[in-house]
Parts: C-alpha cells; sequence; structure tokens
C-alpha cells in the first residue's frame, strides 16, 4: 500500500539531503508551498531533493507524489508581441503550456506548427508494463525548467557484481520534454554503488538509448516493453563483457599518468604567437592533479591498478568533483547534468583511450 510522502530538508553537508537554500537555483521545480516536484522510493536519491515514500510504486503514483500529472497544450495562435503598439507574430512558431493546480497557466516552450505533446501520463505508462515484465521498481521522478522536462528512473532488482566484488546496478532514465527540444528517449545506465557514479559506455553492438514511439495503444504496450528490456539485456551483457575486459588489464600509475595527460591536453593557443592564459593552464593542471586524486581514492581500492579503475576515476570527477560555476548548489548541478547527458563527453572520450 502506498504510504504518504515526507519532505526532506537539512544541511547540504549531510550526503543524503538538502537544503532549503537550493530550492531557488536548482532546476527541480518547487512551489511556492515549499513542495517540489519530484519523487523519490524510500530513500532521498542523489538529487538531494524530493518526497520519500515506502513501497513499489507505479508511474501514476510517481507522477501524482511528484505533481507532474498536469495536461501540456499547444497555443491555438502564432507566438505574438505588442511592439510599439503593432502587434507582431512569428508564423508557424506556437507556445506550449500547461494547467498546473499550483502554478496556473505557464508558458512551456516555443514549437512548430506539427508538435504533438506528449502527456506525461501517456509517455510513462508504458513503464508499468516493463515494471511487471522485469520486476524493476520506479525509484524517482521529477519536474526540470519549471515543467518543460520530465524524467523518471527505474531500477533492476539485481546488481551486477564485476570482478567478483565490483557492484553496479542497473537503471531505466526515461526522459520526456515539452518544449520541442528531446524526443521522448529511454536510457540505460549503469550506476556504481561503492561511489555512486554513472557509468554509461558507449558499446559497439548495444544501444544504451532508445527513442520510443510517441502513441502506443494498450494492446501494444507490453510489446515495446519487451522490446525495450530485448536492448536492455543486449547493452549489460556487452556492458559486463567491456568492463570485465577492463578489470582483466592492468594499469600502473605511469600508465594514469600518461592517460590523463592525453584525455587532458596542454591547452593551445589560437595562432602561432598567441600564448596560451595561465588560467587555461591553471585550468588544465587542476583538472589532472584531481584526476590522479581520484585514481588513489578509496572509491577505487576495490578494482585498483585496473584499466577499470582508471574509467571510473574519469566517471567520478564529471559526476562528482567537475568545478560548476554554482558553488551553492554543486549536487544539484551535477545531478542535473547526469540526467541531461551532459557528463558524457569526458567519460566518452576516457573509454575511447582505454578500449
Amino acid at each position: 500500500m502506498l504510504r504518504q510522502g515526507r519532505e526532506v530538508n537539512a544541511s547540504p553537508d549531510e550526503p543524503h539531503q538538502f537544503n532549503e537554500g537550493l530550492k531557488m537555483a536548482h532546476n527541480i521545480e518547487t512551489f511556492e508551498d515549499g513542495s517540489s516536484a519530484f519523487f523519490s522510493n524510500r530513500e532521498v536519491a542523489w538529487h538531494k531533493l524530493g518526497v520519500v515514500t515506502d513501497g513499489a510504486q507505479t508511474a501514476q503514483d510517481a507522477l501524482r507524489i511528484a505533481q507532474l500529472d498536469s495536461v501540456v497544450h499547444v497555443s491555438e495562435n502564432p507566438v505574438g508581441v505588442d511592439i510599439n503598439g503593432t502587434f507582431v507574430q512569428v508564423p508557424n512558431r506556437f507556445i506550449t503550456y500547461r494547467e498546473h493546480p499550483k502554478t496556473g497557466t505557464t508558458g512551456l516552450g516555443v514549437v512548430g506548427k506539427r508538435y504533438t505533446p506528449i502527456q506525461n501520463s501517456e509517455a510513462f505508462d508504458f513503464l508499468n508494463a516493463l515494471a511487471d515484465e522485469s520486476g524493476a521498481v520506479f525509484e524517482t521522478a521529477g519536474s526540470l525548467n519549471n515543467g518543460a522536462r520530465v524524467f523518471m528512473t527505474m531500477k533492476f532488482p539485481e546488481s551486477m557484481t564485476l570482478g567478483g566484488n565490483d557492484v553496479v546496478d542497473n537503471y531505466i532514465m526515461a526522459v520526456n520534454s515539452h518544449d520541442g527540444t528531446l524526443a521522448f528517449t529511454v536510457a540505460v545506465t549503469p550506476i556504481r554503488a561503492v561511489c555512486t557514479n554513472t557509468v554509461r559506455l558507449a558499446l559497439r553492438n548495444a544501444q544504451s538509448k532508445i527513442a520510443l514511439r510517441h502513441t502506443i495503444g494498450s494492446g501494444q504496450k507490453v510489446q515495446q516493453a519487451r522490446e525495450t528490456l530485448n536492448i536492455v539485456w543486449k547493452y549489460q551483457e556487452e556492458f559486463q563483457t567491456q568492463v570485465e575486459d577492463m578489470l582483466s588489464q592492468q594499469f600502473s600509475d605511469n600508465d594514469f599518468k600518461r592517460f590523463i595527460e592525453t584525455l587532458v591536453p596542454e591547452p593551445k593557443g589560437k595562432g602561432i604567437n598567441i600564448d596560451v592564459s595561465q588560467r587555461q593552464i591553471n585550468s588544465v593542471e587542476a583538472t589532472r592533479s584531481e584526476l590522479m586524486a581520484l585514481w588513489y581514492a578509496p572509491t577505487q581500492q576495490n578494482i585498483k591498478g585496473t584499466k577499470w579503475a582508471a574509467y571510473n576515476a574519469v566517471a567520478e570527477y564529471e559526476d562528482w568533483s567537475k568545478p560548476v560555476r554554482d558553488k551553492d548548489n554543486k549536487d544539484i548541478v551535477r545531478a542535473q547534468r547526469i540526467i541531461n547527458g551532459g557528463a558524457e563527453v569526458l567519460k566518452t572520450r576516457a573509454q575511447a583511450l582505454l578500449v
């Protein structure tokens, strides 16, 4: 039975909690009554924000708890504005908007005339079939950018144990947008439990991201869930094979030093006679220093001296150590980068060098 959720409030120094001061700056949507458009199953997720609940959830439960079940519309008339008494419109550009019980009618984005919104209830409903087929449970759901982008994650019941002692959990992360910037997308996201860093790899034959059909009838949902699961199992199999291969290959301190020198090269000027700035040099040195520290970090002890440890040093840097401009809300900013895929660039380069 679903139990009533409870809000989480604490200082940012506590790893599973969050202070009220963050609410104005991060992109998790918050409302005037202090509640947040976020849901987490049983414990606070790495977003450090949300409602904690007990027991298994359906997609509809998650959407309701996270206050994500409002309806999205497209304006009948093109975008327009009054300029010096003259009403000017942009042809074939329309506003998406939603009607929310706490915020009223609010704009979400500007789209073309062929755009058809995918309601959150429709987009995430097929995940119920995915849960039934696999035993996965709903973990989180949340709203970013005042409702323009909505995400939901599910955790698979069984973890992978790599190299005998390194545990990796598998998640499905689904993202829907209402501003025309992203198709409804599902991604497979392995997370290494010891340091909670995402280790999604761009594998040769298995997809880690799947674009789903926008409109599916009830008879197709189970079939689409099975097709998605086939992709998940294929990805997991190839992921495990590649990781085991990286675990079997020794990587010395000198190997890692050469690796990060290639991964984070010396800055170059734009012309022969143009010197790079001291700030650029300092940035490269700071990144290399942080990567080297993570190579020796306790989170790497059970995989120490392997290519897998080298990759995870980079992943941990990208997810949790890379500097961000918003110093007061760094954990929230980093969590958002993971959801939006912004933390994958350096990881992909690292994988190419190691594999």
